[in-house]
């Protein structure tokens, strides 16, 4: 099957968490350089960019600038989204709440977005010795990190707002459950599918992932025989349960699979 057809891969947001100390800002800095293709969400860096110091970020009482990085974020990142770049988030762990976090992994992934995560492993030592160094040119906290998680859920709210999307089918593959989507923004209609437990790359050390992309990016298509032929042709499915369907899909779905695979209960789903 020709991807090429398709009309672009998925947007992603993508994660790099590790604890302070752990040399995520100088990876965001080495690896996703390119502002053409990725819009990074590091606070400290727009502090300094905007204020001269990381003063703001220390305001207790989120005066004018602390508050004017955090909206600037917000407003910003929606339009790269929707502008087609990547959007970066630096997350320090601080603490062992992470549900939030994975809260958002989800939101993310309902919405058609890819997701990556990188987790940046390094020795408590080495990183206490690295803000040391640092000395003022260092700040994090435990707030400063909840604001993080608060523009990118504000930003995917925002986004949700903007586009349409519907499951359209779900798919027992090898793995997991496959589930179909078509999204509309624009009056332009478009299909994905993802695969479930697919919406981050696990733990990485930053080396390795500096040598290969983590995974392969999601790709919308532009109508839904594509994506159906892209799903068989990438889980090399054999036979297939088809668990839901939306009514005005089904006769497309029967002309693409049959003949293809087993199809254990076909007339209940496409009658």
């Amino acid at each position: 099957m020709d991807l090429r057809k398709s009309i672009k891969t998925m947007n992603k947001i993508i994660f790099v968490t590790g604890i302070p100390g752990a040399g995520k800002s100088t990876f965001l800095r080495r690896k996703y350089f390119d502002r053409g293709q990725y819009f990074v969400m590091d606070m400290a860096e727009e502090s300094l960019r905007k204020f001269g110091s990381l003063s703001p970020l220390k305001d207790e009482d989120y005066g004018e600038q602390r508050l004017s990085i955090i909206n600037g974020f917000g407003d910003k990142g929606l339009f790269a989204l929707f502008d087609g770049k990547d959007l970066v988030i630096e997350h320090n762990v601080v603490g062992e709440d992470w549900d939030e976090f994975f809260d958002l992994l989800q939101k993310a992934k309902r919405l058609g977005f890819y997701t990556e995560w990188i987790h940046l492993h390094v020795e408590d030592e080495t990183a206490k010795q690295r803000i040391q160094m640092a000395g003022d040119g260092y700040y994090v906290s435990e707030s400063l990190m909840y604001d993080v998680l608060m523009v990118l859920e504000g930003i995917l709210e925002d986004y949700e707002l903007n586009v349409q999307l519907e499951e359209i089918a779900s798919i027992k593959g090898p793995r997991g459950i496959i589930q179909l989507f078509e999204k509309q923004s624009e009056s332009v209609p478009v299909f994905f599918f993802t695969e479930e437990h697919s919406h981050y790359s696990g733990f990485k050390s930053a080396e390795i992932f500096q040598e290969e992309d983590a995974v392969k990016p999601m790709v919308l298509f532009n109508n839904l025989k594509e994506a159906l032929e892209a799903i068989f042709d990438q889980y090399e499915l054999k036979k297939v349960s088809i668990l839901t369907v939306k009514d005005r899909f089904k006769a497309i779905v029967e002309e693409t699979f049959n003949g293809k695979m087993d199809v254990p209960y076909w007339e209940e789903f496409l009658n």
